[in-house]
């Protein structure tokens, strides 16, 4: 049984994720190039190796998963799993934390459509490219953002970020750095309270 949907205009938070959706919905639409469509004896419900990109290639995983897993699953793990993860669980410490949006941290997927873009592997409408632009914009200018009803907190992007690389990556995926003072820090000096 579904529920009702509650009374009254839905929060802002939930125009912009469902619009978030339909945008990644139409850029995955947007990906249409023969050299990326899979060889017909494609790995039905079985995920491909993840092995370096020529590796990749010879052993015939198709180039959309090579560059799906090469920049956005390699950012991905760099940016979610590696640096907003920690730091959301970290906050989460100090109570219940309202939908976010990564701004830099969104770069695994913005990267990812971009690059299809460049490569010449996708076309997308000039409304969804627009609004590409406008997540690639906020991703090069801020760190973390809450919208709200009338106020949207927008945090600066840390000073600094220590990495290491992640044990036994293929595509230069890092992590926040183990150990040592935190590794994270913004420019009033604050740092997340991290327990690594």
């Amino acid at each position: 049984m579904m529920s009702r949907r509650p009374p009254g205009t839905p929060p802002l938070a939930s125009d912009i994720a469902a619009g978030l959706s339909r945008l990644r919905g139409a850029l995955d639409d947007g990906v249409s190039h023969p050299d990326l469509d899979p060889p017909r004896s494609a790995r039905k419900g079985k995920p491909w190796p993840v092995l370096p990109p020529v590796e990749a290639l010879d052993a015939g995983v198709p180039l959309r998963e090579v560059l799906r897993q090469g920049v956005r699953d390699a950012l991905r793990t760099s940016l979610a799993n590696g640096f907003y993860l920690p730091v959301r669980g970290a906050l989460a410490t100090y109570g219940r934390l309202p939908v976010a949006w990564y701004g830099q941290q969104e770069a695994h997927w913005i990267g990812y459509y971009d690059m299809l873009h460049r490569l010449g592997f996708a076309r997308y409408g000039s409304a969804d490219a627009d609004h590409l632009d406008d997540w690639a914009v906020l991703a090069r200018s801020c760190g973390w953002w809450w919208p709200g009803e009338d106020v949207c907190v927008v945090v600066e992007r840390p000073a600094v970020i220590a990495t290491e690389p992640v044990p036994g990556s293929w595509h230069g995926q890092v992590r926040l750095r183990q150990g040592g003072a935190g590794p994270v820090e913004y420019r009033d000096g604050w740092r997340p309270p991290l327990n690594r």
